[in-house]
């Protein structure tokens, strides 16, 4: 006899689970995202195991800044259903804020695909993309942005910020101004615009951009560096001096208030407090090489007074350099001819200085293959020079050349050795070879010499 099995249906889960995700929704509507998760367990707890309970505390987690439990939710609500092109945006968006930019580029293009009209993944993938120094794909999505919402503000911002560090200032100005226009008096707005004017040379433009931004906000610690640096520019030390200070008092854990403090106190040739600023800076952002660059230019203002003050030795006359032994073709008398004469080019300082000034500027804007040729001719004009080799260096290391990264870490370390930011950088390109052992000896050589000096 044949017998038949008849499957049961899935139990239903309660009413209250329903209600429990309604209730979720509408406190996660109303700003309530701390209740809503709540919410949300309670109906997943309950049986209602549906995409969109996982998707809403996700979102809430989003809004929380709980990356790593969003994460986890819009992985879960993926599961339940593939297609949801919010659910896709949103994990992006959270990849992006744990700087994992290139899974976040992933997740917004599949977002875009599933919803191609969908302007806020365009300008979240945009986003990602400048992070990941892809500046000009990140111009082609607020291009497109900006055609189909002339007046989203952010996508004018996240431009004007591609075309400055794509170089083209004009644009960026343009873009920042437009962005004001719509929001008047948006001092991060003010401030961006301000640092487009600085790079141009137009100082008085850039201080009455950051003199608004600090009017606008007088909480605000980054507008003080930014207008303590106007003053400088403008050569008001002491009133650079006195923003900075400012910048510190409000917000004492801002490695960057401290680095333009140090900077100010150098300026101003009390290169004791200079040191004493930088190293607070470099302790809160061990990674700021500009920082550690500085401080090693204050030591040498601080020792060159007691070098002078020590008479020199009397010179004598360098030895004769001995050639290596080289293979040489005979005159008819049976003579070795003469090898031929080796003219070395004399050190260029000030032409090495102009090139280390230009590739240091060419690593802020993230142009590391540019960084690499200004600094390559800053060596060549000065091989000794420490600071060019270490920067070159850190550009190698951007560009995930270990190997020659490493090599330019060694010659700056031969150099100077007692440059713990050389020390560093060395110990990232070893790691990032795979030299874990010799990673930690230089970590440990560098936080050595930072405490030192």
């Amino acid at each position: 006899m044949l017998c038949l099995l008849q499957l049961a249906p899935a139990p239903k889960p309660p009413a209250s689970a329903e209600a429990d995700r309604v209730r979720a929704d509408r406190l996660l509507a109303q700003g309530n995202a701390v209740e809503a998760i709540d919410a949300y367990s309670a109906a997943w707890q309950a049986g209602l195991h549906h995409s969109s309970v996982l998707k809403g505390r996700g979102q809430a987690h989003l809004r929380l800044e709980h990356w790593n439990e969003a994460i986890t939710d819009f992985d879960g609500a993926l599961r339940l259903r593939l297609n949801d092109a919010d659910v896709w945006r949103d994990r992006g968006i959270a990849k992006a804020k744990l700087g994992r930019y290139q899974d976040a580029i992933e997740d917004l293009d599949r977002a875009i695909l599933l919803k191609p009209d969908d302007w806020e993944s365009y300008v979240e993938r945009a986003s990602a993309l400048g992070n990941a120094g892809l500046f000009a794909r990140g111009l082609l999505d607020l291009d497109k942005v900006l055609q189909a919402q002339p007046d989203n503000v952010r996508a004018l911002s996240l431009r004007g910020a591609a075309h400055f560090m794509l170089g083209d200032h004009r644009k960026a100005i343009e873009d920042y101004s437009a962005a004001l226009q719509r929001e008047p008096g948006d001092m991060r707005l003010l401030l961006a615009r301000g640092a487009v004017f600085a790079r141009l040379g137009e100082h008085l433009k850039a201080f009455a951009d950051r003199d608004a931004a600090v009017k606008a906000d007088l909480t605000l610690a980054e507008a003080y560096i930014a207008r303590g640096g106007s003053h400088h520019q403008l050569g008001e030390h002491n009133k650079g001096l006195v923003d900075r200070t400012t910048a510190i008092r409000l917000n004492p854990r801002l490695a960057s208030g401290w680095a333009a403090r140090g900077n100010a106190y150098f300026l101003l040739e009390r290169y004791s407090d200079a040191l004493a600023d930088l190293r607070e800076a470099v302790r809160l952002a061990p990674a700021d090489t500009a920082s550690l660059d500085l401080m090693e230019k204050a030591r040498q203002k601080l020792e060159a007074p007691r070098v002078a003050a020590v008479p020199p030795p009397a010179p004598e006359p360098a030895p004769a350099p001995v050639p290596a032994p080289v293979r040489t073709e005979q005159n008819a008398s049976g003579t070795p001819a003469p090898a031929p004469r080796q003219v070395l080019a004399e050190p260029n300082p000030k032409e090495a200085e102009a090139y280390h000034r230009q590739g240091r500027l060419f690593i802020q804007q993230g142009a590391f293959e540019k960084a690499v040729e200004e600094l390559t001719k800053a060596i060549a004009a000065k091989p000794d020079h420490a600071l060019a080799l270490n920067a070159r260096g850190f550009a190698f290391l951007q560009l995930r050349q270990a190997g020659k990264a490493e090599q330019d870490f060694t010659a700056a370390i031969a150099v100077n050795p007692s440059y713990a930011n050389a020390y560093q950088n060395r110990s990232a390109a070893r790691r990032l070879a795979g030299n874990k052992a010799g990673s930690l000896e230089d970590a440990e050589k560098a936080a050595s010499l930072s405490k030192t000096q």
